[in-house]
């Protein structure tokens, strides 16, 4: 299946995806932003020893974990709880697939 359609309140339709890297996890975007900030501070991290490396990948994932957890409130009163908890049974992960 590639998308969800749900009904909303006003009787719209709407497709949510839940195949491919969508259907991994519902912010699998946000995993690439914070293993690219990984990417960036570990290299720099090894040559220098220096926690302060780490500061932008730290600082990316406290900005997106937070953010993820606003996203699915919003998008649980866009799309109502019926169709929210259909959504969620088909994409269970929030952001790092198989974890969490």
């Amino acid at each position: 299946q590639i998308a969800l359609t749900i009904k909303l309140a006003d009787d719209t339709q709407r497709n949510l995806l839940v195949s491919g890297f969508w259907g991994m996890s519902r912010h699998v975007n946000y995993l690439g932003e914070i293993i690219q900030g990984i990417a960036l501070g570990l290299p720099i991290l090894i040559v220098t020893k220096s926690p302060l490396a780490m500061i932008y990948p730290v600082f990316i994932a406290s900005l997106l974990i937070p953010r993820q957890a606003d996203d699915d409130i919003l998008c649980r009163a866009k799309y109502g709880d019926k169709a929210w908890n259909a959504y969620v049974q088909h994409v269970p992960y929030k952001i790092v697939p198989g974890i969490y």
